[in-house]
């Protein structure tokens, strides 16, 4: 644990001082801002939540969800971060150097918690941000509707997104060493979090439909269909919610198995790209 507390220490280091991280880190909200206010300017957006003053049950169900969006979106987003810093290290044969005072494993769990927490540090400064707009536009009163147990199930599906994604995607980024050169096998599982795009139309239309809660089983659609579903939902089906944590839970236990075999062999080898073929194989290797 102290080694994997280390490459912790090391990954946030190292990407608080990276520019590309801070510019993101400030200018994604900005930029967030700025289109809101410039799409109520040109197409008129709705008065009265321009004027903050939308019903007390419609915020009460929405910004439990919103929040958990944002959530999602960070920590994935820091998370396909994990894929670009093993694929960096591979290239550049620092995992030798690495590898000298830490095992695979230590290094795989450093680098999924180190970019928890950068995403962690995202939300926090989006946050910060957004509250003086969120004061402009509404009242203080709109933060009494985070403390919710809503909020609390929210998160829990956002924390447990990343986890998932985070493992596919650390061990991924050790079978890669030139990501310009990367096969449609690794591109698939990178498309992986936008996958749900495809069924917010049909949450929308009918959240209760058949293909509706089939997606929410699904591990890989699951955190960002449920928390849009469960948003839209005036009564939630608890059991549902349930089970859809379940099976996240324990494909992540699943996920992170194979992905720690696989990145403790890829990490270690250079030259090329691992083919699937590969990859299969060290999935099963104990």
């Amino acid at each position: 644990m102290r080694n994997t507390m280390k490459v912790v220490r090391w990954e946030i280091k190292r990407n608080l001082k990276s520019k590309s991280f801070l510019t993101g880190l400030f200018l994604t909200p900005a930029m967030l801002v700025l289109f809101f206010l410039l799409s109520s300017v040109f197409n008129g957006a709705n008065e009265a939540f321009m004027n903050g003053t939308v019903a007390p049950d419609i915020l009460e169900q929405f910004v439990p969800g919103v929040f958990a969006g944002i959530i999602l979106l960070s920590i994935v987003y820091t998370g396909m971060m994990t894929f670009q810093s093993a694929s960096q290290e591979r290239k550049d044969k620092m995992a030798e150097i690495v590898l000298s005072s830490v095992t695979p494993g230590e290094l795989m769990q450093g680098k999924i918690y180190g970019y928890f927490v950068l995403g962690l540090i995202q939300v926090f400064v989006w946050i910060t941000l957004a509250i003086p707009f969120i004061i402009w536009k509404f009242d203080m009163s709109i933060f009494t509707y985070l403390f919710t147990f809503k909020t609390i199930v929210f998160v829990i599906f956002a924390l447990l997104g990343y986890l998932l994604f985070a493992a596919l995607f650390v061990g991924l980024g050790a079978t890669i060493e030139d990501v310009s050169a990367a096969g449609s096998f690794q591109g698939m599982v990178l498309m992986l979090p936008f996958v749900p795009l495809i069924f917010f139309r049909s949450v929308l239309e009918d959240p209760n439909s058949t293909v509706v809660k089939a997606v929410s089983y699904i591990p890989f659609t699951s955190p960002s269909v449920m928390i849009f579903r469960l948003t839209i939902l005036e009564e939630w089906v608890w059991m549902e919610v349930a089970l859809s944590i379940i099976i996240l839970c324990v494909s992540i236990w699943i996920c992170t198995k194979l992905a720690g075999r696989v990145f403790k062999i890829g990490i270690q080898k250079y030259g090329k790209n691992a083919t699937p073929q590969e990859i299969w194989k060290w999935m099963w290797l104990s």
